[in-house]
């Protein structure tokens, strides 16, 4: 015969494991789209996969982990991950978690990418008392989509799975680690160095690549990248760089930024650096004489600049939609935006 007793103790059992699994699933994220290593997340906005997660030192024993991460722009504007309200980012070990270092994680939260930009960087993360046996097992990025819907400037997510989840402990490959969504190219006329390159209101070219110091004594002294160029007013009109206007003289021109890519697709803009577009810096004000032409070298620079991971293409972007909507005002001729080829010469 069964025993009363041990049936009654299991009708008891049950219920309460039926909670805990409830609780269980309750503490996920119902606003997190999931994923593997190496697999492309798209929330409408952002597309990052994770593709390495490997012990971090500094020259002695392991300290805490690095992740590393691919980020793209998936809209069709310039973009920050600090314009989409980003949150934390949190690694999730085999026991516990850990929130990202603030300091890596600005490297990719204020870095301005251009439509289609990239940008790849290792995340750290510190564990208090930390035990290398306490392996990760998963990395969430999230965003605070409330703040954002309040800022109607910035693109808004189109999943309400804005935030990314990765299990660590799986990897994709074929189709689904292809990138999903998300914008091309922004359209632009192609060129090399030394090669001209005109819009109907500015005229420019690429002489010089050079590294930042000039002199280095070894490779890791090096904290970015030199470009020299030549650009020339052929508007016919007094103008400016910017979107302002003074005295009646000079127009703007809403030349908007500058974005080198190097050989593995990473994305610097101009405006990481100090002064940004150093375009807008012509003395005295700013102001360009019909015909006038300055020489300039632009900085770019970014976390963890690799020496041997060398410019190989510049983006130039106007504000052309906005610009050409000024009645009386100089107008671009499209493609306004310049692509420029670093590895060839004309």
């Amino acid at each position: 015969m069964k025993d009363p007793l041990r049936k009654v103790a299991l009708l008891a059992i049950l219920p309460a494991a039926c909670v805990l699994m409830v609780q269980s699933a309750s503490l996920s994220d119902p606003n997190s789209r999931e994923g593997c290593m190496n697999q492309w997340l798209f929330n409408g906005v952002w597309r990052v996969r994770v593709t390495a997660v490997e012990p971090y030192s500094k020259g002695g024993p392991q300290i805490g982990w690095q992740v590393t991460e691919v980020w793209r722009n998936g809209t069709f504007q310039e973009l920050s991950p600090t314009n989409s309200s980003f949150k934390a980012q949190r690694l999730e070990l085999a026991n516990g978690a850990v929130d990202a270092d603030g300091l890596s994680v600005q490297a990719v939260t204020t870095n301005n990418f251009p439509p289609a930009g990239e940008f790849t960087y290792k995340q750290v993360f510190f564990p208090p008392n930390f035990d290398p046996s306490n392996k990760p097992k998963g990395l969430s990025i999230t965003f605070d989509n409330t703040a954002l819907s309040g800022q109607k400037q910035w693109p808004q997510f189109t999943s309400s799975k804005y935030n990314f989840h990765f299990n660590l402990g799986c990897v994709v490959t074929g189709m689904a680690a292809q990138a999903e969504g998300g914008s091309t190219q922004v359209p632009a006329q192609n060129g090399c160095m030394n090669q001209w390159m005109a819009n109907g209101i500015w005229k420019m070219r690429v002489t010089n690549i050079a590294t930042v110091p000039a002199v280095l004594s070894k490779p890791s002294d090096q904290t970015g990248w030199l470009l020299t160029q030549t650009w020339t007013n052929v508007s016919g009109r007094g103008i400016r760089a910017d979107a302002g206007q003074e005295f009646g003289k000079y127009d703007g021109t809403r030349v908007t930024d500058e974005y080198v890519t190097t050989q593995s697709g990473k994305t610097g803009s101009s405006a990481n650096v100090n002064f940004g577009l150093q375009l807008r810096a012509k003395p005295p004000r700013n102001d360009w004489d019909p015909g006038e032409s300055w020489t300039f070298k632009q900085y770019f620079s970014w976390a963890d600049v690799d020496p041997t991971d060398k410019p190989v293409r510049l983006l130039v972007t106007f504000d052309d939609k906005t610009q050409n909507a000024v009645p009386g005002w100089p107008h671009y001729r499209k493609p306004a935006d310049f692509r420029i080829d670093l590895t060839c010469t004309k």
